[in-house]
């Protein structure tokens, strides 16, 4: 023998969907936030010593692209040059060879600075102790250096004294 049907007449159609709108309702809620949140503290990191290798190696690469740039706006100005006004300035190839010569200048002098700001850093930071960094996520308005508040910002100006 098979299931009975249960009739679909209105009713009984309206008592389900009641039964259903009525246990949804009841439901409990729940809220899922804390009721008082931890502190948010910041995170502090202190840099103390970097390698001088890595720096010269970066700043080698840094500038060898910046390098690549350069030469290319020169090509690119050259060639615009020599489109618009045939013959008032240098040959392309004598304005290319000027900037070849600037731009490894450029990348031997500015490599052997980050390598000695490198040295630097890590003879200052033995002595000072390193740079330190407060990371939060904080998005509100940082306190102002010093600790002074709105008071400093809106001080009087003194008042002239008669000589």
């Amino acid at each position: 023998m098979g299931r009975t049907r249960r009739s679909r007449t209105p009713n009984t159609v309206r008592e389900r969907t009641q039964d259903i709108v009525s246990r949804a309702v009841a439901a409990p809620t729940r809220d899922h936030t804390l009721p008082h949140a931890p502190p948010r503290r910041p995170t502090r990191l202190r840099i103390s010593q970097n390698n001088p290798w890595s720096i010269t190696v970066m700043s080698f690469l840094f500038l060898g692209s910046l390098g690549v740039c350069v030469l290319g706006a020169v090509l690119a100005t050259s060639v615009i040059m020599a489109v618009v006004a045939p013959g008032a300035g240098p040959s392309l190839s004598q304005t290319l060879f000027i900037a070849a010569v600037v731009v490894a200048g450029e990348i031997l002098l500015g490599t052997a600075v980050a390598c000695l700001c490198g040295f630097t850093f890590n003879h200052t930071a033995r002595l000072s102790g390193g740079l330190e960094v407060a990371l939060t996520d904080d998005l509100a308005d940082p306190a102002p250096a010093g600790g002074r508040g709105e008071e400093a910002r809106e001080a009087p100006a003194p008042a002239d004294t008669p000589s």
